[in-house]
């Protein structure tokens, strides 16, 4: 057994490997590149026994950075820092400045609405929450605002709340596109389906480019079985978003409910020369060519093995890491050291690479080698810009 997560020590936490593990990436049901952040999610039961997923949209609000006084001042030049590392996805260390820049402004709604985003981003929804309830203090007739905050709450699990927002919001402004789309997302998972479907309609004609209205419509289509429905709004996706493995994996799934398996397999290619390595795209192409190619689908099924034999390096360099970290606990820092990088070297890219970095920068600025440390932390949030012990143990090296 290890040591319980609080156990802190001077300049950062280290945990158990097993107990940290972050995906590099936050892809959860994106609907593609360069779209708003989807964030983990409620899940309920659909109709004919399948399961939907809700994962609210965080929104970049018009922050109306001309109305920001002109007069340079330490709260501003933080939240223009801080802008500049959410849109370099360093979000850990964007909040760590927004969070000093929220000090010495209390009431700059722009800096609260700000910090909201990097923190519902993080995971961190009731302090999203609370933040965005001030905005909403400050600015109660902003459409956006409420609708920000119907993100956060129903991120954080209360659907009711959230609904009531989006009510708020619309009546501020009917035409707002995104207040719809969120409210017909609520109303999805709520089992109001009848009110879901006229509120993605209204969405997707008052935003008829954005293909988020038509992907997540797509999903209440699929629970209640309707895939001609789905193919359809899918389809308008994959048109507005060529390069969207997602939509093309759920475009070749419902086709294949349907029995059109040419296209089906058309879509599957499409998503693996998007994405080579995608395991998913791999797999169900394997699987839709059984019948009709067996020496194609034999040779995928052996490369989507060959991918899931790659997990064994993963769990190799968990057994070193854990190794290390026991030696970290009775403070023996050069065996500790040593097997962190032993695991490093194990590891390579695999997907507990940034965790490894940054453990190993902790242990070796425990030992005393603080430059050699930093530049393993460094290396730490560039793979994995949510670490937040990295930008913190970061921020202490820098400020001594």
């Amino acid at each position: 057994m290890y040591r319980p997560k609080q156990h802190v020590f001077r300049i950062g936490a280290i945990r158990p490997t097993n107990a940290i593990l972050k995906p590099r990436t936050g892809n959860y049901e994106l609907p593609g590149e360069g779209t708003p952040v989807v964030h983990p999610a409620t899940r309920r039961a659909g109709k004919n026994k399948r399961s939907r997923v809700l994962a609210l949209t965080v929104v970049c609000c018009a922050l109306n950075f001309a109305a920001v006084s002109q007069k340079s001042s330490p709260s501003s030049e933080l939240l223009n820092q801080g802008r500049k590392l959410l849109e370099a996805g360093k979000l850990a260390e964007a909040e760590l400045v927004l969070d000093r820049a929220e000090k010495l402004a209390p009431s700059d709604s722009v800096i609260l609405n700000l910090d909201a985003q990097v923190k519902g981003r993080l995971g961190e929804y009731a302090k999203a929450v609370a933040l965005l309830e001030r905005v909403i203090r400050l600015i109660p007739q902003s459409a956006q605002a409420h609708v920000d905050l119907a993100i956060a709450l129903a991120d954080s699990g209360d659907l009711n709340g959230a609904l009531a927002e989006t009510t708020t919001a619309i009546s501020i402004d009917p035409a707002l596109a995104i207040a719809h789309l969120n409210r017909a997302r609520i109303l999805s998972d709520m089992n109001r389906d009848g009110e879901a479907h006229d509120e993605f309609a209204l969405a997707a004609r008052l935003a008829p480019g954005n293909p988020d209205s038509y992907f997540y419509w797509s999903l209440g289509e699929r629970a209640q079985g309707n895939f001609t429905r789905e193919t359809e709004l899918l389809r308008k996706v994959v048109k507005l978003q060529p390069g969207n493995v997602k939509a093309h994996i759920k475009l070749g799934d419902s086709l294949l409910h349907q029995n059109l398996t040419a296209e089906a397999v058309a879509e599957f290619r499409i998503a693996l020369a998007i994405d080579p390595d995608s395991t998913q795209a791999i797999y169900k192409l394997s699987r839709a060519l059984h019948t009709t190619d067996p020496e194609e689908s034999k040779r995928l099924s052996d490369q989507f093995l060959r991918l899931k034999a790659q997990n064994s390096v993963v769990d190799q360099a968990k057994a070193l890491a854990n190794e290390a970290f026991h030696a970290f606990t009775v403070q023996h820092w050069r065996e500790s050291v040593r097997l962190f990088s032993e695991a490093v070297e194990t590891c390579g890219d695999c997907e507990i690479e940034s965790t490894l970095h940054r453990n190993l920068g902790l242990t070796l600025c425990r030992d005393g080698q603080i430059e050699r440390g930093a530049e393993e932390l460094r290396k730490a949030l560039a793979l994995n810009p949510e670490d937040r012990d990295a930008a913190k143990a970061l921020e202490m090296i820098r400020a001594r």
